[in-house]
């Protein structure tokens, strides 16, 4: 079934986004990811995994505690605890295909601090090992705060071997179905919108708040489930680069840097940086511009499948010195890129110029999805220090990439007033 561009509604005349096909291709890559790494059983609670694997959304006031998890056996269906619902009855019918193995969690981790704290959590995730014959096997923990109890926990029962499988829920996320990157597309088509109606509010008074909040309007009405907070910096606070958000007002000439990151449409994210200024752009801040802008495209050249991140960090800068620094620290952030999902940093790991803090070189697969950004600072004659902030989201392809970030970057965009 076709999941382009059809929109987000589901229609009986056009294909769309295939819910249950992307249901099931996500728990095979679950399962082919725990042979791999030789994981028997998997227990997660890390939200983003918990909504790969079963579709379950522990919402963001609820993550903290850790209360919500769900375990997989690699030979049987998984078995969720959530709280989406305070009726696990209700769950269960809402999302049938769980087979009714829904049930209400014990009390959060965070709460927990001896091995007999846990022993509800054990009454629920014993069963379960037992009932699939895993005793022997070993056990996976992901996104655990408190992974050295929780093993000292499961030994104590009789579970011989168990490890952390964060890397394997990495490498389980990290190439997406054609459903999945429907649900990017649409994140991004959001973004864009959220762009024009901020761009259409920058004028001399506006404030960094006042546009996130225009933003985050838009995307909600759109169909976002979560947004995290933007970055809206302006003026002296894109240089250096700030990535959060004040009630400074604009001022005329300013460069406003807004990334729409963490904006979910059905979990997936965007992750999409553009730069505006308030009026028209003088010279230097076009110059700023188009300096970053040709970083961003020679690191991007290196995207194809087969390649490595390697091939893309080597197309920027690779001394600090670059952005007037000696530190490779304080300019860590100004030139990288990492994968994105459903989650706003995932496999690929986050990568950068070898001199400046690299990651670990990884190959680049057809199917992955990741963000590159790049950064570049000046000082106008009229206006002052600036910076200007970029980023684009890219699906890899066998002969490259697809776009999925469409806002105009051929020229930093302006708003006359």
């Amino acid at each position: 079934m076709y999941s382009g561009t059809n929109g987000r509604m589901a229609m009986d005349r056009l294909g769309g986004i295939d819910w249950e096909r992307m249901r099931s291709y996500r728990l095979n890559r679950v399962k082919e990811s725990m042979k791999k790494f030789g994981i028997d059983v998997l227990i997660t609670w890390d939200a983003y995994s918990i909504r790969y694997i079963c579709g379950g959304y522990p919402t963001v006031p609820c993550r903290y505690s850790q209360a919500q998890f769900v375990v997989v056996p690699v030979n049987g269906d998984p078995h969720a605890f959530l709280t989406t619902s305070f009726s696990a009855a209700a769950l269960r019918e809402e999302m049938p295909w769980m087979k009714n193995k829904l049930w209400a969690p014990p009390a959060g981790l965070k709460w927990c601090s001896s091995v007999m704290d846990l022993e509800p959590h054990m009454n629920k995730i014993i069963p379960i090992i037992k009932e699939h014959g895993l005793m022997e096997g070993t056990v996976g923990l992901d996104g655990c705060t408190l992974e050295l109890l929780v093993s000292s926990a499961l030994r104590a029962k009789g579970v011989k071997n168990v490890k952390s499988a964060h890397d394997m829920m990495f490498d389980a996320r990290k190439i997406k179905s054609e459903d999945e990157i429907a649900c990017m597309r649409l994140a991004c088509d959001s973004a864009d919108a959220a762009f024009y109606e901020m761009k259409k509010a920058i004028v001399p008074g506006i404030r960094e708040c006042d546009l996130v909040g225009i933003g985050m309007k838009k995307l909600y009405e759109l169909g976002a489930d979560e947004t995290q907070e933007f970055v809206c910096c302006s003026g002296p606070r894109t240089n250096p680069l700030h990535i959060d958000y004040t009630d400074r007002a604009i001022a005329p000439g300013d460069v406003i840097n807004i990334d729409v990151n963490g904006n979910s449409y059905m979990g997936y994210k965007s992750c999409y940086y553009r730069s505006f200024v308030c009026g028209t752009a003088t010279p230097t801040q076009n110059e700023v511009f188009e300096a970053c802008r040709a970083m961003l495209y020679e690191g991007m050249k290196g995207i194809k499948a087969g390649n490595t991140t390697a091939d893309i960090t080597a197309g920027w800068p690779q001394s600090p010195e670059y952005w007037g620094e000696t530190n490779p620290l304080d300019v860590a952030g100004y030139a990288l890129g990492h994968g994105l999902g459903l989650s706003l940093h995932e496999a690929p790991a986050c990568f950068k110029p070898a001199t400046v803090q690299a990651g670990k070189i990884e190959t680049l697969e057809e199917g992955m999805v990741i963000a590159v950004e790049t950064y570049t600072k000046g000082v106008d004659p009229k206006y002052g220090k600036f910076g200007v902030r970029l980023e684009e989201d890219v699906v890899v392809t066998k002969y490259g990439y697809e776009l999925l970030t469409k806002w105009p970057i051929d020229r930093i965009t302006e708003c006359p007033f």
